[in-house]
């Protein structure tokens, strides 16, 4: 890690920023004003820190949509209200919809209305910064049918690329449209389809330009469905990757109004899923919670595990936490006694193996008691957790408040929970934007003025609320040697505030006045430090630019056959971030010296009887640097050792000795191999003398740690093989 000290700044540019995030819970920040009522708001943060709130407006008997957009501080950056998206014919009443922020910090909106002949179809927008709609003053029509279009869904993936999901009839359809509004799957989306009926799509981003869905197989009737959860994985070309749907459950205990669950990634294209059924009783609810791995596979209990083991109160909506090094999750409910007339709040710690760690009935946060208390978000950040919790102080008065814990379950602010909301008023459809600018932001609908309007808060992971001080901010310009990796893969880090560069490797942010470090990090670069970077209210702090030097090691180049044997005279040609280098294998692997981190692309000829050529692609960091070409068809039958090997005792004890008798001398590889054929061991380059070799086998081999089971030992060269087999026992 490299430091450095900031002793002058080129220039102190103007910053202004006036405070519209409200200080005051009682107070908070009103987004509408308009007449009818606004509704089921949504908002997502964008990457340059800004947000857009959408929701819908009600005129005469129409719900319009609508769209504002707001700076970090909670400044509106278009007209009063926002600006229209749809006035188009909407059913009198409304159904869930969708909105996420994309790459290019525009807003992708999807919903349903009735333009198309009164029926129910989907439709999407996409939103620019400037408020320009892409995608053309009515949207793309994600459908056009004669079905009942319903609650669609919407994800970016890292490509940039919108895909959506919604039901319609019994079946989910996914579309997914580029930045330029082309549709990419077909005209009217990818159906899927089964012999009962799939509801309730949730998307999640996965690799470069997949996704992945949770959804519903519902059999039987429709207020009382037998309801199954299942999951997939589809690429970029929508097909489906993975070959059966997973069963996260198929107890079918769930009611029919249980229909969005906590969905939440594992960091590794895999996710943790939590729902609430009742699979013990039809009196009570229990909480679970399965975890599905990348490649599709369930790593818990068939059917989840269970997360309390009380059975006389019900744990609806459980909530999901992870921390990105720590291997635990976390999970939050509410708890609700059997006649559901006291409330609380529990929680719950699960090891990476499925078990739950925390007391049999979960740790209690909040007691049962008969305040009115409901568990609305549960978000991480820097190990601790944060609660949104909705707070009833009478049959129309409701709070929002906020419980910090840490990771133990155990309150860090000396009151258990801080206010967002305290207005006295009606509080319905919360929505929560993503960590950024060192705050969340929650939106909601609001009944305070008589009639319902669109407010909204930010709070920090402090509790404060609003911008008590005015901001400053840092920006500069970051570039890398020689523009060898991606410098959008950057991450400027300033306390707990991060952010990333743009394509031209320049950032931004927005902080408080005061001195900072300001670290600048990439996978395959050295981190660089600049200290004593000073911040004043109103004012940027320019020019604090960083140039990294990539991070560097040697490259070793293995050309091996299907018996892991080196391959000699093997012309390689590998492709890095620096460069091509070219050489030849001999008796030792090809390395090239201090080589960059980055991804490499080889290509190895063997030019012997027959010429093969074998490629490989790998990624050179800390972790990892061999380039193995492996060669399935060179040296397929090898000729046999001449050698005499014995193995006394056998069965094999820690004395046992390995007894080789060699007609020539050479450099060979001894392996140990399972009855599977997996190599459990070996040694490489060992110098063996003509004639008589003796070595005690658990100095070879760490035979205390093998399980029992009949075992080979192969001695080889790269032309010639010998094998001796041994067993052991407990």
């Amino acid at each position: 890690m490299k430091r450095f000290g900031l002793a002058l700044f080129i220039s102190l540019l103007p910053f202004l920023s006036m405070a519209q995030w409200s200080d005051d819970p009682m107070v908070n920040t009103q987004i509408t004003n308009l007449t009818g009522e606004q509704v089921l708001p949504k908002i997502a943060v964008c990457p340059n820190g800004d947000y857009f709130i959408g929701f819908f407006s009600l005129v005469g008997e129409n719900y319009n949509v609508r769209l504002q957009r707001l700076d970090s501080a909670g400044n509106t950056m278009w007209d009063d209200n926002g600006i229209l998206i749809s006035a188009h014919p909407s059913m009198t009443w409304l159904t869930d919809w969708d909105m996420a922020a994309d790459n290019e910090n525009h807003a992708v909106i999807t919903f349903q209305d009735i333009r198309l002949g009164g029926n129910n179809n989907t439709v999407a927008y996409r939103i620019s910064p400037e408020g320009e709609f892409v995608w053309g003053p009515d949207g793309i029509m994600l459908s056009n049918s004669d079905a009942f279009n319903v609650s669609p869904v919407v994800t970016v993936t890292q490509a940039n690329n919108a895909v959506f999901a919604w039901a319609a009839d019994g079946v989910i359809i996914l579309q997914k449209i580029n930045p330029a509004g082309e549709k990419q799957w077909g005209e009217w989306g990818i159906t899927l389809s089964c012999e009962n009926s799939y509801s309730w799509p949730q998307l999640m981003p996965a690799g470069e330009d997949d996704v992945l869905m949770k959804f519903f197989e519902d059999s039987g009737v429709p207020w009382a469905p037998t309801r199954h959860i299942l999951a997939q994985r589809f690429n970029s070309s929508g097909e489906a990757v993975w070959e059966n749907n997973t069963i996260i459950s198929d107890v079918g205990a769930m009611s029919a109004w249980t229909q969005i669950l906590s969905f939440v990634s594992d960091g590794e294209d895999g996710f943790y899923i939590a729902w609430h059924d009742n699979a013990l009783s039809s009196a009570v609810a229990s909480a679970w919670i399965q975890h599905v791995n990348a490649q599709g596979e369930v790593q818990f209990q068939v059917n989840g595990v269970q997360l309390s083991l009380n059975e006389l109160s019900n744990h609806f909506e459980p909530k999901i936490i992870t921390y990105g090094d720590d291997p635990n999750v976390y999970v939050y409910w509410n708890e609700v006694n059997a006649d559901q007339n006291k409330w609380g709040i529990y929680g719950q710690k699960v090891t990476p193996e499925g078990n739950i760690s925390w007391c049999g009935d979960g740790k209690i946060i909040f007691p049962l008691s008969q305040k009115y208390i409901n568990l609305q978000f549960a978000i991480p950040h820097e190990k601790n957790t944060f609660l949104i919790f909705w707070d009833g102080i009478s049959t129309v008065e409701f709070h929002y408040r906020v419980a910090r814990l840490n990771s133990e379950g155990l309150f860090v602010w000396d009151e258990s929970a801080l206010p967002i909301s305290t207005a006295p008023s009606d509080k319905l459809h919360p929505a929560i934007a993503d960590f950024s600018n060192n705050q969340w932001v929650l939106t909601w609908e609001d009944k305070r003025t008589g009639s319902t309007e669109v407010f909204a808060q930010n709070f920090r992971p402090d509790g404060s609320l609003g911008n008590t001080i005015a901001e400053g901010s840092i920006s500069g310009t970051v570039s890398i040697e020689g523009d060898m990796a991606d410098v959008t893969e950057v991450t400027i880090t300033i306390g707990e505030l991060t952010t990333n560069p743009d394509a031209n490797g320049h950032y931004g942010i927005t902080l408080q006045p005061g001195t900072y470090s300001v670290t600048a990090s990439h996978p395959y670069t050295e981190e660089v430090v600049i200290e004593g970077v000073a911040v004043v209210s109103d004012e940027v702090t320019a020019n604090v630019d960083f140039s990294l030097p990539m991070l560097r090691r040697d490259v070793v180049c293995h050309a091996i056959n299907q018996i892991d044997l080196y391959i000699e005279g093997i012309e390689l040609s590998v492709a890095g971030p620096e460069g091509t280098y070219t050489g030849v294998t001999g008796a030792e692997p090809f390395v090239i010296p201090n080589a960059p981190y980055g991804l490499y692309h080889g290509t190895a000829i063997y030019n012997a009887d027959e010429v093969i050529t074998v490629e490989c692609d790998t990624l050179i960091d800390a972790g990892n640097g061999d380039l193995v070409f492996r060669f399935t068809t060179v040296g397929n039958k090898p000729e046999m050792l001449p050698v005499d090997l014995k193995i006394y005792p056998n069965p094999v004890i820690d004395e046992s000795v390995l007894e080789l008798n060699l007609q020539m001398a050479g450099i060979f590889q001894i392996s140990l191999i399972s009855e599977t054929g997996e190599v459990v061991a070996s040694k490489s380059n060992l110098h063996l003398s003509q004639g008589y070799n003796s070595y005690r086998l658990s100095g070879l081999f760490p035979l205390k740690n093998l399980p029992s089971g009949v075992y080979l030992i192969r001695i080889a060269n790269a032309k010639q093989k010998a094998a001796i087999r041994f067993s052991k026992v407990q």
